[in-house]
């Protein structure tokens, strides 16, 4: 009898137990790795990609249903460039060269193709697509003398002297758009595993210190730091006996297009589900 009182109590607790593993379905906890590389100014061929740069992050999503999703995350990347490696002639001689990391806070909405659940046999994979907002961090440096001198305190494009040049200095912490997509598997209940490509819309032409044009040295002198301004701004002449690229006025970069930055890489993500209810008097479970 005592047995039969607490049947319906099981039943209630069960219920309860897989209305929270449903809900605990809901939550994922991951980190991706992959590749980060930035497209601009300098890198602005297909034979750029040889400078990537490992990436990493971790995340939060929130699965609404089978096919929509929240997704909160942090990732670290970095990027490098140089127009030494470049087909065009302009740009070889140009003799530009950059390096950033590239920190990011991102949040985004994903879509599924098709319904994603790790308990349905038949819904174990989708791809997907997503757009979001980010805030990330870039430090453009050139390598000069055996050292890595910080390029925006420099002004290499006259943002030291903007009552003079009329550019004014940019700012390292932007917002960007990541757009992208990707593959998710649904290996088990608790694990989904997947792929995609993260590639960032950018506000600014300044992630690799190049944009406009040349400004006149002596002017360019008048900033802070104005001499090793002068010898970063244009190094076209660095160990060749050639007239400077330089002059006042002359094209230094794109100001039209701004810079992007992509990165891409594999995923695991985890999610709690509750185990079977056991019975009372620890009976075996149903």
């Amino acid at each position: 009898m005592k047995r039969n009182r607490l049947i319906p109590i099981a039943i209630c607790g069960c219920l309860l137990a897989g209305q929270h593993a449903a809900l605990a379905q809901q939550h994922e906890i991951g980190a991706w790795g992959g590749m980060g590389h930035s497209f601009g100014d300098i890198n602005n061929s297909r034979e750029s990609l040889q400078f990537a740069e490992p990436a990493f992050g971790m995340f939060y999503r929130y699965n609404f249903n089978t096919r929509a999703a929240w997704y909160l995350g942090a990732a670290f990347g970095s990027t490098y460039g140089e127009d030494a490696i470049s087909d065009d002639i302009y740009q070889q001689t140009r003799n530009l060269s950059y390096r950033t990391g590239l920190w990011e806070v991102a949040t985004r909405f994903e879509l599924n193709f098709f319904p994603l659940s790790r308990t349905k046999k038949d819904e174990w994979f989708s791809p997907f697509l997503f757009a979001g907002l980010s805030l990330y961090h870039f430090n453009p440096q050139a390598l000069y003398d055996g050292n890595w001198v910080d390029l925006q305190p420099l002004g290499t494009e006259g943002q030291n002297v903007e009552e003079i040049s009329g550019i004014d200095p940019y700012y390292r912490y932007q917002v960007a758009i990541p757009l992208g997509g990707g593959v998710k598997f649904a290996v088990s209940k608790n694990i989904t595993m997947g792929l995609e490509v993260n590639w960032h819309k950018l506000f600014t032409d300044y992630l690799d210190d190049v944009s406009a044009v040349y400004i006149d040295p002596a002017i360019l002198a008048l900033g802070d730091n104005g001499d090793l301004a002068v010898a970063l701004a244009d190094r076209s002449a660095e160990g060749i006996d050639i007239i400077p690229l330089g002059r006042a006025g002359q094209q230094r970069g794109d100001r039209y297009r701004n810079d992007s930055f992509v990165f891409a890489g594999v995923f695991l993500s985890y999610s709690i589900v509750n185990m079977k209810c056991p019975m009372p008097g620890g009976g075996k479970g149903f």
